[in-house]
């Protein structure tokens, strides 16, 4: 018997129907009228979950630099109030410098003593307690938790 041909089948990558001309296609466009053509330009469609995301980051991103300022702000003002005590301290570590040495305590003693008080061992002393009475526990709506919140955030 003989033998059969090997038979291969060669797949063009663009189909005989669709290999056109260039000149024939551009002058197919050129000849639609204008008002065609502006029915074939493509719409693009806005998704409305996609420009609530960018508004939502929009706000996160203001409330961040609203949050950054004002952190910076209240750094500024601890700086300033540390500065105010020590200065404060130092001023405190003075004074209790010149009572110590400027005032002579054992001769303001003695003038006391002419003046007539009474020394404070010899005072009868009276103790008086007091208590806080129970306080309610006042809770707050949800509406005054989440007021509160936002307050302080953007205090």
């Amino acid at each position: 018997m003989a033998r059969q041909a090997d038979i291969q089948y060669v797949a063009y990558p663009v189909d005989g129907n669709a290999a056109r001309k260039m000149e024939t296609t551009s002058t197919r466009r050129n000849a639609a009228p204008a008002s065609a053509r502006r029915a074939q330009q493509k719409v693009i469609a806005v998704d409305p979950v996609a420009v609530c995301g960018i508004v939502l980051t929009v706000m996160m991103l203001f409330a961040m630099v609203v949050g950054l300022v004002q952190y910076r702000h209240n750094l500024q003002q601890t700086r300033q109030m540390s500065a105010r005590v020590q200065q404060l301290q130092q001023e405190n570590y003075q004074l209790q410098q010149t009572y110590r040495s400027g005032y002579d305590l054992e001769e303001i003693e003695r003038i006391a003593m002419e003046a007539g008080m009474v020394p404070a061992e010899n005072m009868e002393r009276v103790r008086i307690d007091m208590s806080q009475g129970a306080q309610e526990e006042v809770r707050m709506s949800f509406w005054d938790t989440v007021t509160s919140l936002l307050t302080g955030i953007f205090a």
